[in-house]
């Protein structure tokens, strides 16, 4: 695995030799900067960059202590990955003004792309969060709360398009 210092290393020429046969040359997933990539908003992107560093740190360390000590950082709670019921997500996103949730959904989409793109490969558990994830982004109810309605069709080709990477990986 080759040792990357930062995420703009990481490209489609550079990834990993899988990640560059799932990720299109042209997706908006190689957009760092794109707040729509999972790897370009603030929590994927600080995610890729603290993946980065704790393979540097452990290159054979366990992806479920990443995630605890990121969680801490982020003061989140590991719980409802399974979140999908309307009702219950709404009253989770009442909650908090959709912190947890929308956090917790962009650190794991943020997570499964860091390690397709260095590793070639997802932790099954990773990608299990993710896949849900995906499908709670796509849900009528997040759209409302993130006021995409104009733009939910093409959101969800997004989704739908990390979905599909994901699927495969």
């Amino acid at each position: 695995m080759p040792s990357f210092t930062d995420i703009w290393e990481i490209t489609p020429e550079t990834a990993h030799e899988r990640a560059r046969q799932l990720v299109p040359v042209d997706s908006f997933v190689w957009d760092f900067g794109d707040e729509d990539s999972p790897l370009g908003n603030d929590i994927g992107a600080d995610t890729f960059a603290a993946y980065l560093d704790f393979r540097k740190e452990q290159p054979k360390g366990k992806v479920q202590d990443f995630i605890a000590n990121l969680f801490d950082v982020f003061e989140l709670e590991d719980a409802d990955w399974d979140l999908l019921d309307p009702e219950a997500l709404q009253e989770a996103l009442d909650e908090d003004e959709g912190f947890s949730v929308v956090t917790r959904d962009e650190f794991i989409l943020g997570l499964a792309f860091a390690q397709l793109l260095v590793e070639g490969e997802l932790d099954e558990v990773v990608k299990t969060r993710a896949m849900l994830a995906l499908k709670r982004q796509s849900s009528d109810v997040l759209m409302e709360f993130h006021e995409e309605e104009d733009t939910a069709p093409m959101r969800r080709e997004q989704l739908d398009e990390l979905a599909v990477i994901l699927g495969r990986a």
